[in-house]
């Protein structure tokens, strides 16, 4: 037997554990054992915009068989998670037992998989309902074929999904420079996404970026050093409103954004929405058409530079900014490693709750 978790898709905090029966494995497929992966604000983005762009579909509770006794896949669903398996078994000629990956995985203690398009670097996953889904979700990582994962192993999966983004957010307004704005204000900029999007701003030295966060994590973000300037919500008008600000919004908070635009007009050049980290406050809202907006989804935009630049070329330039990072990271987070479900559903509440602290990264298993 292996267990997996399945959350309400209508109601997060209604959680439940189930068992999934083991069957042997079929030709070309490979079993692994899921851990240790990583939980961050971003798992519930995934949650909140699962339907949307799709990642309730990654590990649709029915597709795996898996039965519950009220609604099956309607009501719920499997919260997508970034982190480790290591094979236990393999009818796949290419792939041996003790192999271990690293890619976007169910929160499971064991997973299946039919490796396909199979390189030395990885495979994708084959599996029939997920061969249509996107491949930079779909795509399996050998470790061991990876220097990268030789260096902070454990803040890897904290980190390395959210940096890849950051990385894009900044590909992407340098490339519309910056939306001939003056400043980048960052919403929530104690999310990691926003850490590493701010990291990226600076080393690339174009404008100065600023950040917006609670007041209980304002001394935190300031410890980075990544921001020019940092405010708390309360103090919102404190800015300058006659400079042209393009905004990245991590937090998707309605009464936040509608400060924020209240307070600079016309002076807002675009909105770029990255994120939901307060997924339980009002609704974004809408610029009526005065301000444009558009949602950022990475992997259009590592798409378009993969075709541009092949994916050497893109591997490399996200290299040369995510090992800087990863070693900032190294003085300003620290990562937490547990084991069971008690944990596991503490830290969930937690980061529902949005009372976890920006300066701890967790790692779980079943």
């Amino acid at each position: 037997m292996s267990q997996t978790l399945l959350v309400n898709k209508q109601d997060f905090a209604e959680v439940a554990l189930v068992n999934i029966k083991e069957d042997a494995l079929d030709d070309g497929c490979i079993r692994l054992k899921l851990g240790p992966w990583a939980l961050t604000a971003n798992n519930i983005t995934y949650m909140l915009t699962g339907d949307q762009i799709g990642y309730w579909h990654y590990f649709n509770p029915t597709d795996y068989g898996i039965q519950m006794d009220e609604g099956d896949g309607i009501k719920w669903g499997r919260m997508p998670v970034w982190g480790y398996g290591e094979v236990t078994e393999s009818r796949c000629a290419d792939v041996k037992v003790g192999q271990r990956v690293y890619g976007f995985l169910p929160i499971a203690d064991s997973f299946d998989m039919r490796p396909v398009k199979l390189t030395p670097h990885g495979f994708q996953d084959g599996m029939e309902h997920r061969t249509k889904l996107h491949s930079l979700y779909n795509g399996l990582t050998f470790t061991d074929k990876d220097p990268s994962f030789g260096v902070h192993q454990d803040l890897q999966p904290v980190l390395r999904p959210l940096f890849t983004t950051s990385f894009l957010i900044d590909d992407f307004l340098a490339e519309k420079d910056f939306f001939g704005a003056e400043q980048v204000l960052i919403l929530s900029a104690s999310s990691k996404t926003a850490l590493g999007t701010a990291f990226c701003l600076k080393q690339r030295s174009a404008i100065p970026t600023v950040g917006l966060t609670s007041a209980r994590n304002k001394d935190f973000v300031d410890g980075t050093g990544f921001y020019a300037n940092t405010y708390s919500y309360d103090a919102i008008t404190d800015m300058n409103p006659d400079v042209k600000t393009v905004i990245v919004d991590m937090a998707g908070n309605g009464d936040v954004m509608e400060t924020v635009l209240d307070h600079f007009e016309e002076n807002i050049t675009y909105i770029c929405r990255v994120g939901i980290s307060h997924w339980d406050a009002k609704p974004n809202v809408s610029t009526k058409g005065k301000t444009p907006s558009g949602f950022f989804f990475a992997p259009d935009q590592a798409k378009a530079r993969i075709a541009e630049w092949g994916g050497a070329g893109f591997n490399q330039r996200l290299g040369a900014r995510w090992l800087p990072f990863l070693d900032s990271a190294s003085d300003w987070l620290s990562v937490e490693k547990q084991s069971g479900v008690e944990p596991l559903l503490q830290t969930y509440k937690e980061m529902l709750d949005g009372t976890a602290t920006p300066d701890k990264g967790y790692l779980f298993s079943l």
